[in-house]
């Protein structure tokens, strides 16, 4: 069961979840953070993972980023690639879930959209 069954929750610009309160920009680098959920979804690209992670500790305590990957269990995907930094053995949608709760390190990144919209991504996991 999602965390958010009842809450109206969006996705901005891919990465930046928000349900109460206005997306920010996190700053560039390495941030401690836990995994919190895992969502997949269908979109204009087919199907897709999101891995929703809260950051812990420093300026941004609490702030929570998506990053998403194909729904696929290649070896070689980004999803494989964000599981296996959390300790992960593969890029399985069971694998992910069961990852829940682990915390880690992500690296962020902040880019602009095609429409110009400025949004952190997340570009990598470590434990």
């Amino acid at each position: 069961m999602h965390r958010y069954t009842d809450t109206q929750v969006s996705v901005q610009n891919r990465s930046v979840l928000y349900a109460k309160h206005d997306p920010v920009l996190v700053s560039e680098g390495i941030h401690d953070a836990e995994l919190i959920d895992v969502r997949p979804f269908e979109s204009t690209f087919g199907a897709r993972v999101g891995l929703v992670f809260r950051l812990v500790g420093g300026d941004h305590n609490g702030i929570e980023l998506m990053q998403s990957a194909a729904a696929t269990s290649s070896p070689t995907g980004k999803l494989a690639d964000l599981l296996h930094g959390l300790g992960g053995n593969d890029g399985t949608l069971d694998t992910a879930r069961a990852l829940v709760g682990k915390r880690c390190r992500v690296a962020v990144r902040n880019a602009t959209s095609r429409a110009g919209r400025s949004y952190s991504a997340i570009t990598s996991t470590c434990r």
